[in-house]
This record gives structure tokens, sequence and C-alpha cells, in this order.
């Protein structure tokens, strides 16, 4: 039996329990108690979650919190696109060089924008989240690391539909169609390390 570690905000929430389940004859998985909200919180807790545990896959998703506006009217992010380049490139670099697991990157969904706009949840667009996903994309085929697209995975489904009411995290049926597509992939990856 594989083990596989999830970490990411989304993933972890929503995502483990049903990916839990169709990969149970497959794979073991575990993701952190400790919420995962940017690529910063990921690469402080690379460490301890994936060094620690030494798994056969380490699942990262990370950068939706990233790509948010600092305030109204800015249109300076969270992390800048450079920075989470970097952040991107040092996680998968933790993985590669100081531990035995095969590393997957996790692309950032699209957002519903129409359901964005309130006080709560400001400062989010695709635009911004596809120049985010451009940037890990490019990093992970740099390091030979392989890539889940759920932005690629989402649009392809027009699950827009799924979203919740905040226009972020999806619904349950939304989460499951997400889950399905990815325990297809990774039920690939455990076959092959």
């Amino acid at each position: 039996m594989k083990r596989i570690v999830l970490i990411g905000n989304q993933i972890c929430s929503d995502f483990c329990p049903v990916l839990t389940a169709l990969l149970s004859e497959k794979a073991e998985l575990w993701a952190p108690a400790k919420s995962v909200e940017t690529s910063v919180d990921l690469l402080v807790g690379a460490r301890e979650w994936v060094l620690k545990r030494q798994p056969e896959v380490a699942v990262f998703a990370s950068g939706l919190l990233d790509t948010r506006k600092i305030c109204f009217g800015e249109n300076e992010r969270l992390v800048p696109l450079t920075a989470y380049a970097r952040n991107v490139r040092c996680i998968l670099k933790i993985a590669l060089e100081h531990s035995t697991a095969a590393p997957v990157w996790l692309t950032i969904p699209p957002v519903d924008v129409r359901r964005v706009q309130s006080e709560d949840e400001f400062g989010y667009d695709n635009e911004t989240i596809s120049l985010y996903n451009e940037e890990a994309k490019a990093v992970a085929r740099m390091l030979g690391v392989k890539i889940i697209d759920l932005y690629g995975i989402v649009k392809a489904a027009a699950r827009l539909d799924s979203n919740r009411p905040d226009g972020i995290r999806f619904d349950e049926r939304g989460s499951d169609f997400i889950a399905g597509a990815i325990a297809s992939r990774l039920g690939e990856l455990c076959e092959k390390v």
C-alpha cells in the first residue's frame, strides 16, 4: 500500500475524505490538520509533513490565497508572482532532494468571479490565477515534477455551476467530481512508484 501526503487547503478539507475512499485499495492518505493557506505556509510545513513521513507520493496544492489582492483598488497580491514561483521551486526541491517522495503539483482551480465580488471575498480573478498556474507549471516541468491541472479539469467540465455561494470552494457534487479526477491520476501514479 502506497502512502500519499496531501498538502493544501481545499484538497485537505474538501477532497481528502472522497480521495481516501476512492484510493483505499491503492494508498493510505494523510493530510495535515493545520490549514495550509498560502505557498508560504506550504513551504514552512513541507519539511515536517513530507520529510518526516517519507511518503511515496507528496501532493502539493496551494496558491489561491497567494493570488488575492491585498486591498480594494490595488493590484498587489498577497504573495507576489515572483515570490510564489520561488516558493513552488523550494517546496518541490525539498521533496525531490530530501525525500523519496514523487512530488505532484496541483494547479489552482478557477473561481466564479460573479460570486467573489463581496467585501468578504474580493480580489480573485482567473487571469491572475492563470498566471500563477503557468509559473508553477513551468517550475514543475523544469524540475520534472508531475502536474495535475485542476484549473483545466474544472474548466473542461464547465463546473462553475458547482461552486459554493462564495465562488471559491466547491459544493459536494463539484468536490466529488474533482476528487474523482484527482484520484484517477494519483491511482496511475501509485502504480508507477
